[in-house]
């Protein structure tokens, strides 16, 4: 199944042609790109830049699961994909929520498979990755008060992606 990858790196000091981007072929262009991404994160282009990733399959849907804080209290969390991340709980469900989203997204391994988002005592995560891939991805709560949607993230559909997927920050270039 066909797919794509969009990658969009504004506020830059020059445009595409000035720095290579708009080359003769897809090797030279990709090359441009790439230098412009480790500039980039070099710091080259200062606070004005801006990066966005997105990868998409065609009639592709991204997994998805829930950690619920109801009534939490001392560390709440949950382990994904084989790493624990807990949050001591706060003032609300909704605040230990939010805060922990913010951890899950900080977390150099976890942030590679999933993107965490809060709402009213539920941290939601969705893998990164489309199709069924994300299926596999494991979910277990932890904490007083703390539920899991399921053992894993579910309704993943579609194409399956490659086995070995690594999201990289722009900083870690």
């Amino acid at each position: 199944m066909p797919g794509s990858i969009t990658v969009t790196l504004s506020g830059l000091t020059n445009g595409p042609a000035q720095e290579g981007v708009l080359g003769p072929d897809v090797r030279t262009m990709a090359l441009a790109v790439a230098r412009v991404l480790q500039a980039a994160a070099a710091g080259a282009y200062g606070s004005t830049a801006r990066f966005s990733l997105s990868y998409s399959l065609t009639d592709s849907l991204q997994a998805s699961g829930t950690l619920t804080i109801s009534s939490g209290s001392g560390a709440v969390g949950g382990t994904i994909a084989g790493t624990a991340k807990t949050v001591t709980w706060g003032t609300s469900d909704t605040a230990s929520a939010a805060a922990l989203a913010v951890a899950i997204n900080a977390d150099a391994t976890i942030k590679g498979f999933v993107y965490a988002t809060s709402a009213a005592g539920v941290v939601t995560l969705t893998a990164l990755v489309p199709g069924v891939a994300g299926n596999r991805i494991t979910l277990v709560a932890s904490g007083t008060g703390v539920t899991a949607s399921g053992a894993t993230l579910a309704s993943g559909t579609g194409a399956d992606t490659p086995s070995t997927f690594t999201a990289t920050a722009l900083a870690a270039l």
